[in-house]
């Protein structure tokens, strides 16, 4: 916004010195330059929001194959796990191609189709074993695995993405810096609230345990702080206390939930009534994770 600003009032005063009727015309086409800058950076900021999100859809994907493979709500897994991948490949081919129902124009870029095409030298066979893993009711273990083992790389290649997508915005119309770094945490928040999920629910199938062990200490600490910082703020990681009331209502609902399943997560072991607990509050964890992302989004007019 202060580049926007600051052609705004050069060619404004500029505009002082010429005579009448090239001032009306210089500011009328002053207007347009303006408001066409508003509307692509806002375009921008949607892409880079959807962009956002699929870095959450890697682990919810990553989540649902877990419970697909083990017979947890088999039928429904697989259901939400296929729109999953879905989403994933509309945006990500939204980004290469462009797509008008999503308001993404095809990328020009060339570090950002360059990282495009990165997510999608990983993303297209991990789509093939998301699509393999049950058919006809049979469960198929090798694709099972290439999940498990590929999710991670494809979380880091998307947030990559999300930050080239970021950093080559052509326009620099930052609203508000403090509160763009809360959207930031509020994202991790959102992909973590499946993170945890799904490495929680690889300790109680006895998976690769102190790997998973290790993994989920490291979510648990980024997702407890993080919470605390939005709620609280803290100076250390560049966050004020967020004081509007409309994300104040589920950063609250969040810290409730929180506060009843952070003891289930922080130990050692878990009982299949804990997991039955775990998989009661998740949905709404991620519920109220995306309504904290999108009411931080709406105050920015993203």
């Amino acid at each position: 916004m202060k580049h926007i600003k600051k052609l705004y009032w050069l060619l404004f005063f500029s505009s002082l010195f010429l005579q009448a009727e090239e001032q009306v015309d210089i500011r009328q086409a002053l207007s347009g330059i303006v408001n066409q800058a508003f509307i692509a950076q806002e375009k921008q900021n949607q892409v880079i929001a959807l962009a956002a999100r699929n870095k959450m859809l890697t682990q919810k994907m990553a989540k649902d194959a877990v419970k697909v493979y083990y017979d947890v709500e088999r039928k429904k897994s697989y259901k939400d796990m296929l729109l999953s991948a879905k989403t994933f490949n509309r945006v990500l081919n939204g980004l290469k191609n462009g797509d008008p129902s999503l308001h993404i124009t095809q990328a020009a870029d060339e570090k950002v189709l360059k990282y495009v095409e990165e997510v999608y030298t990983v993303w297209r066979p991990f789509d093939a074993q998301v699509k393999k893993l049950q058919v006809d009711g049979k469960i198929d273990k090798n694709a099972y695995h290439y999940i498990l083992l590929n999710n991670e790389k494809l979380l880091r290649l998307s947030h990559k993405l999300t930050q080239t997508l970021k950093s080559e915005s052509k326009l620099s119309t930052r609203f508000n810096e403090v509160v763009e770094h809360s959207l930031k945490i509020a994202d991790r928040q959102r992909m973590l609230s499946q993170k945890m999920f799904k490495e929680k629910l690889l300790l109680f199938y006895h998976e690769d345990e102190e790997r998973n062990r290790a993994r989920l200490r490291g979510s648990i600490i980024l997702f407890g702080n993080g919470l605390k910082g939005l709620i609280e703020g803290e100076n250390r990681r560049g966050l004020v206390k967020i004081a509007n009331k409309e994300i104040q209502v589920p950063l609250r609902k969040t810290w409730r939930i929180w506060k009843r399943i952070e003891g289930i997560y922080k130990k050692p072991t878990i009982s299949k009534k804990e997991l039955q607990i775990l998989e009661k509050y998740e949905p709404k964890l991620l519920e109220y994770s995306e309504e904290i992302v999108q009411d931080i989004e709406k105050s920015l007019d993203i």
